[in-house]
């Protein structure tokens, strides 16, 4: 690591709306509010570590539409959901089965969970009140829990967003700011009082490879740290990437070479192997 921060980063004990397969034929919105109804939308989870000493410190819910005979891919279906409405009930259904997977693995595995919601949800002012119900009768807790705020909308009232993130901070939750990448016009959003910035994987994966990205990372990360907040990286791949992002002080790694999207089931599987194993 070339910069040790003044102070540690926020340790994340809490980051989704994510998953791969062909459309709905179609009446989209119909067959996305029946495989609701139907249970049909489950969640896979990928580990998020440390990169300091490689401790797991939470996992990222991404959301799969298991169609029968017709998985979806959810770069289909999670923007349909905001389109046709139905990204509440998207959302309520990944919170519900992620705060119940991971409630059942907590005493064994003390792993937090994200969940990610698009700016419109995260601007309902009923939003603590649906995350209160989902996570409370499984039993987990604001601290437990961190929200990344998606690219898929841009930001037009920064007071607003400013002030929700206040309200979900005095709340306990954690707030990050998904897919960070340079040039991406939303520098002005590094300084809200997000929790954390999660590189996006196209800046990431080419890290090894350009100086001016490894330097624009290494400023972003001192900025970061000053504001008290951590850095994540995604699209983690291999060991150079992995070791260019320690040298550069990043403080959380996800990918591939960490661990691969899984049921909640093989979790603690995953967990035994990472301890005994190395990045791949």
């Amino acid at each position: 690591m070339t910069h040790a921060p003044s102070a540690p980063p926020p340790d994340l004990a809490a980051p989704c709306l994510i998953a791969g397969g062909s459309p709905p034929a179609g009446g989209e919105a119909a067959a996305l509010r029946a495989g609701l109804a139907l249970g049909e939308i489950g969640v896979h989870y990928q580990p998020v570590v440390r990169l300091a000493d490689r401790r797991p410190v939470m996992v990222e819910a991404l959301a799969r539409w298991d169609r029968p005979g017709e998985p979806v891919s959810p770069d289909t279906f999670v923007p349909l959901a905001e389109r046709t409405g139905l990204g509440r009930s998207l959302s309520v259904s990944v919170a519900g089965t992620a705060a119940a997977d991971m409630a059942r693995l907590w005493p064994r595995l003390r792993l937090g969970v994200s969940i990610n919601l698009p700016l419109a949800q995260l601007l309902q002012p009923d939003l603590q009140s649906w995350l209160r119900r989902a996570l409370g009768r499984h039993g987990l807790g604001p601290r437990q829990v961190a929200l990344e705020l998606t690219e898929t909308t841009p930001v037009l009232d920064l007071a607003q967003l400013h002030r929700t993130l206040l309200r979900l901070r005095q709340a306990g939750y954690r707030v990050l700011l998904d897919d960070v990448a340079l040039g991406d016009g939303r520098t002005r959003l590094h300084r809200l009082p997000f929790s954390g910035l999660k590189l996006d994987r196209s800046l990431v994966e080419g890290l090894p490879f350009t100086a001016h990205g490894r330097q624009e990372v290494r400023r972003l990360v001192h900025a970061a740290e000053a504001r008290g907040q951590a850095v994540i990286a995604e699209g983690v791949s291999d060991r150079r990437i992995w070791g260019a992002l320690r040298d550069l002080g990043v403080h959380y790694a996800q990918g591939y070479a960490v661990g691969r999207p899984l049921p909640a089931a093989a979790l603690p599987g995953w967990w035994a192997g990472w301890r005994g194993g190395r990045v791949a």
